[in-house]
């Protein structure tokens, strides 16, 4: 047995010494266990070491039960999960609600977000609201609260729905002002709504009548101050679209030419864009565009199509093609990132081009793309950029620019061909034969709603908790009816 005479200040100097290693030492190997606990790692009942990924979970409503591989986990959502690598079957459950499971393949160190789980309840109760006698075209509002319905196509008159008590709605008949419109033979043309500014008060509405060509600025607040635009600048407007953050700024497309309209100070900017074929806007000063330009400055004789991107006074090309196939575009902005879409008339490949003007006014590189396996039907981007969605039919594809991975879903092969729309920034809605159906952007946990007449706007409520659609009644009128999204 070793002896230590701790009276001896050698002996006392070697203890210390030990035990600061053995304390180092310590510290180290708890930090290093620590550190790879917190990037995932794990050790199995082989005493292996291997890295898995950690999954952060919500739902609405809140409080569901989770369950991984079928087996149930201790807490509730809001709440966490560490996972090993691989593929997994992940399931939600609330009392009153629908089973929601997701298969998901997680990878070493992944850290993933399942924060848009929508739980639908088993019984729907659906319930109109109003009737119309009548109903051509309806259009929402972005931010949830509004509902303008047109009850004629041939009518300057309107009804306003107020959302804002969701309970109660409020009905209020808009009408635009006297001799804001061209008569012939004292009758209007048909009038079509186009679209509502991002702040949710002013509406575009079409006026075609003959050879008249109108487009009106709705004031839904002051329909007395409702503006003709076409008048008001003199100018033949065969497209239009509001800017993002300011309602008196539009563009519009004026005998093949693209131009800012400033409604405040009655100004038109110089062409912008000519031979314009079509456009989208993207905040307050990005247009992407296709048109129509010389091929070479030697030859001008030879034509081609050009996509570009007009931004604060600069334009930007980005692909060029031949003339011929119509191309199709859609554009939004996504963690510091711009992302471009580009479908073509002749192809299946849908392309992705990430920040297309970085590099100047050339052709830009492929970020991604996928085969859609038809030319698309649809190009369109969720309202926070995440997501793309395309489809030729029943075959949609969902492209995720934040994971860089596209999923592909099939619709049910006995619906007629659907119309596709975003319900908010992870579920898509279709009303393919007359029923309302919710899926994920990946296609899975797809859900029947309620009957619905295709082709009139849907809109949840901005609480989430009420969805708002359109069908008709046994007496042939039109119904706007709410269907609950929650037991509550």
């Amino acid at each position: 047995m070793l002896k230590i005479d701790l009276s001896s200040k050698r002996s006392r100097l070697a203890l210390r010494f030990l035990h600061t290693v053995f304390m180092t030492m310590s510290t180290l190997a708890l930090t290093t266990v620590v550190v790879f606990i917190m990037l995932g790692y794990r050790m199995d009942r082989g005493f292996v070491f291997s890295q898995g990924g950690l999954i952060q979970l919500r739902s609405f409503p809140s409080s569901a039960t989770v369950t991984v591989d079928g087996k149930k986990q201790n807490s509730r959502t809001p709440s966490k999960v560490d996972i090993k690598s691989g593929q997994h079957t992940l399931g939600m459950s609330l009392e009153g609600y629908r089973p929601w499971s997701k298969t998901i393949d997680i990878s070493p160190g992944q850290l993933l977000w399942l924060n848009y789980t929508r739980l639908i309840p088993k019984s729907i109760t659906t319930t109109g609201l109003h009737t119309f006698d009548n109903l051509v075209g309806t259009l929402n509002s972005p931010d949830h609260r509004w509902l303008l319905a047109q009850t004629a196509a041939d009518s300057p008159n309107f009804v306003l729905v107020d959302f804002n008590n969701e309970k109660k709605p409020e009905y209020t008949n808009l009408q635009l002002p006297d001799g804001l419109l061209t008569k012939k033979d004292n009758k209007y043309g048909k009038l079509e709504l186009l679209e509502w500014d991002y702040g949710s008060r002013y509406v575009l509405i079409q006026h075609r009548n003959g050879d008249v060509n109108e487009l009106i600025r709705l004031d839904r607040a002051k329909p007395q101050e409702s503006v003709n635009i076409t008048r008001v600048f003199s100018l033949n407007i065969s497209e239009a679209h509001f800017s993002a953050t300011n309602p008196n700024l539009v563009f519009a497309k004026t005998d093949e030419v693209l131009r800012r309209l400033d409604l405040a100070n009655t100004n038109a900017s110089a062409a912008l864009v000519t031979n314009l074929k079509s456009f989208v806007v993207y905040g307050e000063d990005t247009v992407v565009f296709v048109n129509e330009q010389d091929k070479t400055v030697d030859d001008p004789t030879t034509r081609q199509q050009a996509v570009g991107i007009y931004r604060h006074g600069k334009i930007a090309i980005v692909r060029t093609v031949p003339l011929g196939p119509s191309i199709s575009v859609a554009y939004n902005e996504y963690d510091n990132h711009s992302y471009l879409a580009l479908g073509f008339s002749n192809s299946a490949q849908i392309d992705i081009l990430r920040d297309p003007t970085a590099n100047g006014p050339k052709d830009a590189d492929v970020f991604n793309y996928f085969d859609l396996g038809a030319p698309p039907d649809l190009l369109s981007f969720s309202s926070n950029g995440r997501m793309l969605l395309a489809n030729h039919g029943k075959q949609i594809i969902t492209f995720d620019v934040d994971q860089n991975k596209y999923y592909a879903a099939k619709l049910d092969a006995s619906t007629s061909p659907p119309s596709l729309h975003w319900l908010d920034d992870f579920h898509i809605w279709t009303d393919a034969g007359g029923k309302f159906s919710v899926l994920e952007f990946d296609g899975q946990n797809t859900t029947y709603i309620t009957n619905v007449t295709p082709n009139f706007a849907a809109q949840i409520s901005a609480s989430g908790r009420q969805l708002f659609t359109i069908n008709k009644s046994v007496d042939g009128k039109f119904l706007l009816q709410v269907s609950n999204l929650t037991t509550e």
